[in-house]
């Protein structure tokens, strides 16, 4: 071991006398470097290496490499202020002054060399580890070594080829890399398109599924076509292309290969065949299909590929709801330049038409455009959609979509400004369509618990409070599946109060809810809870004993249920149901009834010891542990001197320190134990 760490320092003699010689570094600053350098080279060779050993090794020498950018700055500067008073001197003198040459010594790249050994090093050492790939990748582009980053990629697909994140780098620096100027040695843009594609295809080869791989390649197609655009537009120098065929009537087989050349980037041949191939490989994910869509709109002049997919979509997803929403998206999009599409398709009709052209093509032309009309209004997608597939889950998408697309019309607007005419036709023709879609529902008899549920919150929100009513009463009495609903009771039941004004109203239509709903069923206890929260708000106005006999009964079989909330339920927040019941008691003065509620939860209930609360739960958890206490502190003072008082203040807060103790919250339960100990004293 000793010969072999001692080799690898001999080889390193020759460069670190160079930066001695360069004044770089001093002697002793040489000696410390050679020091560190063979303590760090042993432990890398021990028996059982470690990958800190080896980051620890490379961070030193990283840092000692900006040490000697630093100094090597100072030594030129020194050097060029030298060269200066010896030329004025020169000169001064009469005589020529003939500058130095300056080459690079080997000092200059010893420590990048160094550092590109221990990087290699150290993907040999663990092959499986692309941590090392990646940070050797970043500095090899930190430092410009861009034909060690060429071999870095080529080492890391070898070890990763299902990487697919790495295939794309290496295309990436394919293409977008920086070449050597072989004349002045300096770096200057322009790289391989072939090579990025040969990289991207061997992706794809390895990994024919990946819709990342089928993305980049799309998009880098798209990159090169603007490229040639602009190479094009820079060439002619801004001449109009009739005056440079004007100007060509000469023209001889090169000109004809050209312009064919030309028409086959600018009809974006290439981008659509990798489209089509990306849907070979992945027929059926019409998201993925969108996601082309997406990046075409980061490039201009691609309408001709937006047709294509737009084709494909309708022709291959026609009865999915995913797809027409997806195309009702697009439609938004395309709304804000739509007179722009439309007539450039206009133009090109025109350019590729014939004076004399035939009745039936200008027949296609014309329903080329309508469809391209049609394509711009999402609300025409919807329609068709609508009519084309008349499912709950399709109704549901659509009321959805036209929600969202009347905030994002009014997102837009300024705040500090009235609402434009244009938001204002947009709104209104939402709202119009939105009323469409909901007699098209209700004539149809098109339900569902869900549809129902969003009808009438739709209605409420339009203002027509009584036709939600009316709509809702007709399909809890007819609809079976409507009727065994709880999100429908619920929504029953608000519609009844917002329409009569009288919450009484609302309470009997959920009492009617929870003889329909089973016990067992989540949906009871949803029930129950709201239930208990229209009670209460009653109760509050005018206070009966029937009323707080029935609250009782509620908040019981509210804590029994409480047991088998299911995380994708709308639950009950059950601490913030007791401190409603809670505050609604100490407002009344009966501070017995209010203990006896908050021991059924605290100490007769597992409610505590459930798990996976929310924030929110938490939040109540320590509102209501402080209501208690405050309730107790209460009792206390009334009594002073009760040991049976004073014994269930300690046994709050001796549950309030095990209950955030056990989910996690330890400050918090600390916090209690101090407040324990700092209220007991007093009393």
């Amino acid at each position: 071991m000793a010969e072999q760490v001692q080799a690898i320092l001999d080889r390193m003699v020759p460069a670190l006398r160079d930066l001695m010689d360069k004044e770089v570094f001093t002697e002793s600053e040489v000696k410390s470097i050679v020091e560190r350098r063979r303590e760090s080279e042993y432990l890398l060779r021990r028996r059982s290496a470690r990958k800190a050993d080896y980051l620890r090794y490379i961070g030193a020498e990283r840092n000692l490499e900006k040490l000697r950018n630093l100094r090597n700055k100072k030594v030129l500067a020194r050097k060029s202020e030298e060269e200066r008073e010896e030329r004025k001197r020169v000169e001064k003198e009469g005589g020529k002054y003939v500058k130095p040459k300056s080459s690079s010594s080997i000092g200059d790249a010893s420590i990048v060399q160094h550092i590109h050994l221990l990087y290699t090093r150290a993907k040999r050492k663990w092959k499986d580890d692309l941590s090392f790939h990646i940070q050797h990748a970043e500095f090899a582009k930190e430092k410009k070594s861009f034909s060690m980053l060429s071999k870095i990629y080529a080492e890391a697909l070898q070890m990763h080829p299902r990487n697919t994140s790495l295939w794309i780098e290496a295309a990436s620096h394919e293409y977008f890399g920086f070449i050597v100027n072989t004349k002045n040695n300096a770096m200057s843009g322009g790289g391989s398109i072939k090579s990025a594609r040969v990289m991207l295809q061997r992706g794809l080869r390895v990994n024919p599924v990946a819709q990342d791989l089928w993305l980049q390649s799309f998009c880098l197609e798209l990159h090169y076509i603007q490229k040639l655009r602009g190479r094009r537009d820079h060439l002619q120098l801004g001449l109009k292309k009739s005056k440079i065929v004007e100007d060509s009537d000469a023209s001889n087989d090169e000109d004809d290969n050209n312009s064919n050349l030309e028409s086959f980037f600018e009809e974006a041949k290439l981008p659509r065949i990798i489209y089509k191939n990306a849907i070979k490989a992945i027929p059926s994910d019409v998201l993925f299909r969108v996601k082309f869509l997406e990046q075409c709109k980061l490039f201009p002049q691609t309408e001709i590929i937006v047709d294509g997919i737009m084709d494909s979509i309708e022709e291959d997803f026609g009865e999915q709801e995913e797809a027409w929403i997806a195309r009702a998206k697009f439609a938004v999009d395309y709304e804000t330049d739509g007179n722009k599409q439309i007539g450039f398709m206009k133009s090109n009709s025109a350019e590729n038409s014939n004076n004399d052209e035939d009745e039936s093509n200008s027949r296609k032309r014309k329903q080329g455009d309508a469809d391209v009309a049609m394509r711009s209004d999402p609300f025409e997608v919807l329609k068709e959609a609508t009519e084309t597939i008349q499912t709950p889950k399709m109704f549901m998408e659509t009321m959805n979509f036209v929600k969202a697309y009347i905030q994002h019309a009014c997102a837009q607007e300024d705040i500090n400004e009235s609402m434009t005419m244009d938001t204002k036709r947009k709104i209104l023709k939402a709202g119009t369509f939105m009323k469409r879609i909901i007699e098209k529902i209700v004539n149809n008899g098109i339900t569902s618990p869900d549809l129902v549920v969003e009808v009438t919150s739709t209605l409420i929100e339009l203002s027509m409070s009584s036709n939600a009513l009316q709509y809702i009463e007709n399909v809890m009495n007819s609809n079976e599946m409507c009727k065994s609903s709880a999100k429908c009771w619920i929504k029953y039941a608000y519609a009844k109060a917002i329409v009569s004004s009288d919450s009484s109203l609302s309470c009997k239509v959920l009492r009617r809810g929870l003889k329909v709903i089973p016990l067992h069923d989540p949906g009871h206890s949803q029930i129950l809870s709201m239930l208990f929260m229209n009670l209460l708000a009653l109760a509050s106005l005018s206070s009966s004993n029937t009323k707080e006999k029935e609250l009782l009964s509620l908040y019981d079989k509210i804590l029994l249920t409480s047991n088998r909330r299911k995380e994708d339920e709308e639950g009950i927040n059950l601490p913030s149901l007791c401190l409603c019941f809670l505050k609604y008691l100490v407002t009344k003065s009966d501070l017995a009834t209010a203990t006896k509620v908050y021991k059924k939860l605290i100490f007769h209930s597992n409610y505590l010891h459930l798990s996976d609360k929310s924030s929110e739960e938490m939040y109540e958890m320590d509102s209501l542990f402080q209501t208690v206490i405050s309730l107790e502190k209460m009792n206390l003072r009334e009594a002073t001197g009760d040991k049976q008082k004073r014994r269930n203040l300690s046994l709050v807060y001796d549950s309030a320190h095990s209950f955030f103790r056990e989910h996690g919250y330890p400050r918090k339960a600390d916090h209690f134990t101090k407040l324990k100990n700092k209220d007991l004293v007093q009393f």
